[in-house]
């Protein structure tokens, strides 16, 4: 068999804040140098930045709380472990930039039984610019479906922002259906969009 045959086909993608754990953490948006907000990871995907206004993830890079403070979502941790167990290419893409302590971050989702050895997790946090995150995430995304060709691509997110940028990529990638599946607060996915037609 050749090796491009038993390559994954389908792509996976997962949110991690409100998608696969519930956090406390809260973004901070700055103006003028003081403290104007502080956003949960719901209010933050919804936010839109004021004239003069910028965000501050400092908290999101504290990986000890992450690991003691995160509550999984059962359901959507289940699905990951599915997607890993079942082969696809599964990839986390989150509004995060990285963590002080790489190890313990992983270790939030090891403790749940989740094979992290198999998971790639990219982070739109460390991107520059003042580009919207749901931009930053379509780049991410495009750059992974520029790597192989996938037949299909699937991404799980709390954020409609997110799902619909996705959804818009079948343009460019006409071979490849793409589904969009939203998280509801309670942890519940439900299919929200797809883009899987057949072209003759």
């Amino acid at each position: 068999m050749k090796s491009s045959e038993i390559q994954p086909r389908k792509l996976v993608i997962f949110d991690i804040d409100d998608t696969l754990v519930h956090t406390q953490t809260k973004v901070r948006v700055i103006k003028d140098g003081t403290v104007v907000n502080n956003l949960n990871s719901h209010k933050f995907t919804h936010y839109k930045l004021q004239p003069g206004e910028s965000f501050d993830f400092e908290n999101f890079r504290n990986a000890h709380d992450f690991f003691y403070n995160s509550k999984p979502i059962i359901p959507m941790i289940n699905q990951l472990k599915h997607d890993i167990n079942t082969g696809n290419k599964v990839v986390m893409v989150t509004a995060r930039a990285d963590f002080d302590d790489r190890e313990l971050f992983l270790d939030t989702f090891r403790k749940y039984g989740v094979d992290m050895s198999k998971v790639h997790v990219y982070r739109a946090g460390n991107m520059q610019g003042k580009v919207p995150i749901e931009h930053k995430k379509k780049s991410i995304i495009k750059n992974l479906l520029n790597q192989d060709k996938y037949t299909k691509a699937i991404m799980y997110d709390d954020a409609k922002p997110n799902l619909d940028l996705f959804v818009s990529l079948k343009q460019e990638y006409p071979s490849t259906k793409f589904y969009a599946w939203h998280v509801s607060l309670e942890g519940q996915a439900s299919e929200y969009q797809r883009a899987d037609e057949e072209h003759p």
